[in-house]
């Protein structure tokens, strides 16, 4: 489900964000929950291309290991409306997850990037929750499918 919105400016000064129709259970929605949570096709393929498995799994961890302050900038940035480290925030969201597989968080970081860049906080500010659940999901599935077992982000 894309849940980016349009905010259009009403007298100059409110702002009024709108979401697209896209109610549970419809085309849109699917699409969106049948995104993987962690396609590990992107980190093999990263494997080939560095051709040292081991970079691509430090990859990984670093990005489990970061995931907290992540997050916390995000949230931060959204809760003060600071849209430049709100941006910076999401797009480093969106391409770390998309580097490590975790295509579903980094669709959801795509749509919350759209939606701080037009302006409307209090919806960037709803999907945090959204944004939290689906990165301690995508850290727990990287750690269970990708990394070797008694492996730690050290």
């Amino acid at each position: 489900m894309s849940i980016s919105g349009s905010c259009t400016e009403d007298e100059g000064a409110d702002h009024i964000c709108t979401l697209p129709s896209a109610a549970p259970g419809t085309d849109a929605s699917l699409a969106f929950e049948e995104i993987p949570l962690v396609d590990l096709l992107v980190l093999q393929d990263l494997e080939s291309q560095l051709a040292q498995p081991a970079v691509a799994r430090k990859f990984a961890l670093d990005y489990i290991e970061i995931w907290d302050q992540r997050y916390v900038n995000l949230r931060n940035a959204i809760s003060g409306q600071d849209r430049t480290t709100a941006l910076d925030a999401a797009i480093s969201l969106k391409i770390g997850s998309a580097m490590v597989g975790g295509l579903r968080l980094a669709r959801l970081a795509e749509d919350v990037e759209a939606i701080i860049r037009s302006g409307c906080w209090d919806k960037g500010q709803s999907m945090l929750a959204l944004i939290a659940e689906l990165g301690r999901e995508t850290v727990a599935q990287l750690r269970r499918s990708y990394l070797p077992a008694g492996h730690s982000a050290e």
